[in-house]
C-alpha cells in the first residue's frame, strides 16, 4: 500500500516522519565524520558544497520537526480554531433595505460583494436529512468508478456532492441554501464549485434584533475551512434615534493545522473580509443609484 502524504489531519504515518527525521539528523554526522578515523565520505566534494549540505539538512530536520509537532497538536487537541466578531453602523438606508443585503439573494445586484466574487445559485433541502447526509457519505466509494460528469476540464468539481433541490432566488429561509462558484471568468477556476452553505436560522421579530445564521456544509476548491465549521451569524438591530442601524457579525471556523492557519493569516483576514463585506453591503445601499 502506498504511504500519503498530506497536511495533518489526512492519514499521515508517522514512523515514516520519525524515520526520515532520523536521517536528516544523521546524515550531516556522516559528511563530517565520526570518532578517531576520519570519514573519507564526500571527501572529493569541495567544503562550501559540505557546508550546504549541512545546513540544507539542518533545515529539513527544522521543518520535519515543525510538521510532526503540528500534526501532533491536530491529533491531541483537534482542529484550529479561526473567530471573527466585528460591528459596523449603517447609515443611509433602512433596516429592510440592508437585510435586503444580507438575507435576500434576489435582491442583490451585480456589485453586491457576493455576486462580485461568486455565481450563486439557490437550493432546498426538501428531502430532508438525506439529502445533508449526502454531503459527507464518500467513505468506501471506489474513486475510480466515480463519474466525471460532475468535473470540469480541469478536473475540478462543478456541483456539490449532495443531490438538492434547485429552486429561484429569494429571501432565505430554513431548509434554504446558496450554492456558490467561482465566477465563470476568473480564470482556470472559473466555474468550479466553491462552497455550500445552508440557513439554520432566519428571525425578523417586530422588536430586537432580526438574525441570520449561515453554515458552510461543504468545502470546494480554494475554501480554506473544513466542511462543517465554519458558522457565521448576523444581527441587525432597530434603528437609532438618529436613525443609524447597529450590525453585529460573528463567525468561527476550523482548519487542520496551526501552521497553515498563521502562514494563511487567516485569522486576520476572516476579520478584514467580513469587516469589508459589512463596509460593501453599506455603499451598496447608501451609493446614489444611476439612471439607466
Amino acid at each position: 500500500m502506498a504511504l500519503t502524504w498530506r497536511w495533518p489531519g489526512s492519514k499521515v504515518r508517522a514512523p515514516l516522519l520519525v524515520l526520515l527525521l532520523l536521517l536528516s539528523y544523521a546524515l550531516p554526522a556522516v559528511a563530517y565524520g565520526s570518532g578517531k578515523k576520519k570519514s573519507k565520505f564526500l571527501a572529493a566534494y569541495p567544503m562550501v558544497f559540505k557546508f550546504l549540505l549541512f545546513w540544507w539538512c539542518v533545515f529539513v530536520f527544522a521543518v520535519m520537526f515543525v510538521y510532526i509537532v503540528d500534526h501532533l497538536f491536530y491529533r491531541r487537541y483537534g482542529p484550529a480554531k479561526v473567530t471573527w466578531n466585528v460591528e459596523h453602523t449603517f447609515r443611509g438606508g433602512t433596516r429592510e433595505q440592508y437585510w435586503a443585503q444580507l438575507a435576500d439573494p434576489s435582491k442583490w445586484s451585480e456589485a453586491h460583494p457576493v455576486v462580485q466574487t461568486a455565481d450563486v445559485d439557490m437550493v432546498s433541502w426538501a428531502k430532508g436529512e438525506e439529502a445533508k447526509d449526502a454531503v459527507d457519505v464518500t467513505e468506501g466509494k471506489d474513486e475510480k468508478n466515480e463519474s466525471t460528469e460532475n468535473l470540469d476540464p480541469l478536473g475540478l468539481p462543478k456541483d456539490p456532492k449532495a443531490k438538492l433541490d434547485s429552486v429561484p432566488l429569494g429571501p432565505l429561509k430554513t431548509g434554504l441554501g446558496m450554492v456558490l462558484r467561482h465566477k465563470a471568468d476568473s480564470g482556470p477556476r472559473g466555474g468550479s464549485f466553491f462552497c455550500l452553505r445552508e440557513c439554520k436560522q432566519v428571525e425578523e421579530p417586530s422588536e430586537g434584533p432580526y438574525l441570520l445564521i449561515m453554515k458552510t456544509v461543504e468545502a470546494g476548491v480554494g475554501f480554506p475551512f473544513l466542511d462543517n465549521s465554519e458558522v457565521s451569524e448576523v444581527e441587525l438591530f432597530p434603528a437609532a434615534e438618529d436613525g443609524s442601524i447597529r450590525c453585529k457579525m460573528v463567525g468561527t471556523a476550523e482548519v487542520t493545522s496551526r501552521i497553515f492557519r498563521w502562514w494563511a493569516g487567516l485569522q486576520k483576514n476572516s476579520t478584514e473580509a467580513a469587516v469589508g463585506f459589512l463596509e460593501s453591503i453599506a455603499y451598496e445601499v447608501s451609493a446614489p443609484k444611476t439612471a439607466g
